[in-house]
């Protein structure tokens, strides 16, 4: 992705601006790690797992009770991205990791953890 993937489009900014409690500076964060883990602009269904279950699933399983079908983190992951696959091409735009991630509060509430601050 060149330079002009860079930084989000102003369209996309606001409606995440007004759809989330993020600021701008931490959407940009986000989108930044977006591209760094997904150069291509597409996540796969290995990739989620890899940073889901690396990051967001270890910080919910040890603060909550997962249901028995997100009981591991491939079970909820698989769930996850089943529902943000929208065009069912077993990978994920941006726009669908946006779409999918602003339509589960539980993920919006996830995003807006701090990783660091978990076990202390």
């Amino acid at each position: 992705m060149g330079k002009q993937n860079s930084k989000l489009r102003p369209e996309v900014m606001q409606d995440l601006l007004e759809s989330t409690d993020f600021t701008e500076a931490e959407i940009q964060e986000w989108y930044k790690g977006f591209l760094r883990d997904c150069p291509s602009g597409n996540l796969s269904m290995e990739e989620f797992k890899k940073i889901y279950v690396k990051a967001i699933y270890k910080m919910v399983s040890s603060v909550m009770k997962m249901p028995e079908d997100e009981s591991t983190p491939e079970k909820r992951t698989d769930k996850i991205f089943r529902q943000m696959d929208t065009n069912r091409d077993g990978k994920l735009s941006l726009d669908e990791f946006v779409e999918g991630a602003k339509n589960d509060p539980s993920i919006v509430r996830l995003l807006q953890c701090d990783p660091s601050s978990v076990g202390q």
